[in-house]
């Protein structure tokens, strides 16, 4: 599935505001919806070091605050974060 897709695919869930695919280093690959500027580098680093603490690449990190979620995962050298509603948190 292409990139474009797969995150038009993401958007269309319900609470998702917004969907950013960087490489391994930080470079913005696409984005789509409400993404915060300048967070491509944040979000690869914050998978980097995830990776390290949890001992697999392909570990999932979630942030949540009072204004948002957000969903960070890597696969086959993209990061992708997906950026929710924080009412989209689910169960605690």
């Amino acid at each position: 599935m292409a990139l474009a897709a797969a995150c038009a695919e993401a958007m269309s869930r319900p609470g998702v505001t917004g969907v950013l695919c960087v490489d391994t280093q930080g470079l913005c690959l696409h984005s789509q919806g409400a993404v915060p500027d300048a967070s491509s580098g944040s979000v690869a680093e914050l998978a980097q070091h995830a990776a390290l603490l949890g001992g697999d690449p392909s570990t999932c990190v979630c942030v949540e605050s009072a204004q948002r979620k957000v969903l960070i995962s890597k696969s086959a050298g993209i990061t992708t974060a997906i950026f929710m509603q924080p009412s989209a948190a689910g169960p605690k």
